[in-house]
């Protein structure tokens, strides 16, 4: 089966698509990396985490009644959010005795030193609340593709390889979602003018998905979002939910 190109109209066959690796996606203007906080602001956080938070996270953030807050396995779990999606979890439910309570710039200073902690560099400004949703958590070596369980949403080509199932071609390199359950209008403008990219994800459970439309679904340019699971020659998208930007792929 031929599959669209985004870049021309050459036929590529899927077994070639499979052996394609991973693109990062592009990045955004500004990152954890950029020195977004102060030497001193962490030292306050780590006063406060001390007096609030080390408790349940243990005073090396390695984690005991709550999660650790440090090393890869917090990283993964949210790298390529942009950072106020952590600092508005740290906010809401922290301490967890009694959550919200601390004065807004302590639990900055506290973030300050959960970045500090994980070898974030600092700066020389101090993070404030204003930089929150313009800044990419990344690790210390930069932005990286997902890590398979990861929420996702990717815009590509829906496409029927008959007897082998459904991809999506021609995809985007998957994003971070927090709702991979719901596609609002305003995500499917913004797919609808998105590029498309050069990965190729199985998708999983399409048919099961409600109103699915086989005619209608297929060569459709769609927004897909599910977990993202990697595997060699084989990364998929189990689906949570599918729709049409309301225009086909080139033929």
């Amino acid at each position: 089966m031929a599959t669209p190109s985004p870049k021309s109209k050459r036929v590529i066959r899927l077994p070639a698509i499979l052996l394609a690796g991973c693109a990062l996606a592009q990045m955004p203007a500004k990152t954890v990396l950029d020195g977004i906080y102060t030497s001193p602001q962490a030292k306050h956080g780590q006063t406060v985490y001390e007096r609030s938070c080390a408790s349940c996270h243990r005073a090396d953030l390695s984690g005991f009644s709550g999660p650790p807050l440090k090393t890869d396995l917090f990283m993964d779990r949210w790298r390529e959010f942009n950072l106020n999606v952590l600092a508005d979890l740290i906010e809401n439910t922290m301490p967890a005795d009694n959550p919200g309570t601390l004065a807004k710039s302590d639990y900055l200073d506290v973030l300050a030193y959960i970045l500090q902690a994980n070898d974030i560099p600092a700066g020389k400004k101090p993070l404030t609340a204003d930089l929150l949703t313009s800044t990419l958590l990344v690790g210390k070596e930069g932005s990286k593709p997902l890590p398979t369980s990861a929420q996702v949403a990717s815009i590509g080509c829906v496409t029927l390889d008959t007897g082998n199932g459904w991809f999506l071609t021609h995809a985007t390199e998957p994003a971070r979602t927090l709702n991979p359950w719901e596609i609002t209008p305003e995500e499917l403008k913004s797919a609808k003018a998105q590029a498309l990219g050069d990965q190729l994800f199985r998708l999983q459970n399409i048919t099961d998905l409600p109103g699915f439309d086989r005619d209608k679904i297929n060569s459709a340019k769609a927004e897909a979002k599910g977990v993202l699971v990697r595997q060699p020659k084989n990364e998929r998208i189990n689906l949570m939910s599918l729709q049409s930007v309301g225009e086909n792929c080139e033929p």
